[in-house]
């Protein structure tokens, strides 16, 4: 089973910098196929997150302009965080009580990386499988 650390470790974290416009966090996410953006400010302190689910709720349903709104007036500031020495249970149950699709990895302060619920999932269902498969050996050994 991989460990947090191991799943931020083999991706890449793709960020924005404050102050950029919309429509150029929309590209890049549209770019890179991903539904949320941390955004770090100057000295790469991680300022607030950027999703799909802003765009539609704080942009697109206001009417904001995409040209001109800049990120850091639409972002999510209220952050969902996991210690990278946390188990994946933990995360989940975070995510579940949050009603959140992603959650930031720290590692000491600094943003490690972000997974998903499909990522978590993934680990959750390769650990049941295991579990039978434990159960099985155990019953039909006999």
């Amino acid at each position: 089973m991989k460990s947090l650390k191991e799943m931020c470790t083999s991706k890449n974290i793709l960020t924005v910098n404050s102050g950029s416009k919309i429509i150029d966090v929309v590209h890049y996410m549209a770019e890179h196929n991903i539904g949320l953006v941390p955004v770090l400010g100057n000295d790469g302190k991680l300022l607030g997150v950027f999703s799909e689910r802003d765009l539609v709720r704080r942009v697109i349903s206001k009417g904001l302009d995409l040209n001109s709104t800049i990120v850091d007036s639409v972002m999510t500031k209220d952050l969902v965080i996991a210690n990278i020495n946390e188990s994946h249970h933990e995360c989940l149950k975070k995510m579940k009580d949050r009603n959140i699709r992603h959650i930031l990895i720290i590692d000491e302060e600094k943003l490690a990386g972000i997974l998903s619920i499909r990522d978590l999932l993934e680990i959750d269902l390769k650990v049941q499988q295991e579990t039978i498969e434990v159960l099985h050996n155990y019953i039909y050994s006999k």
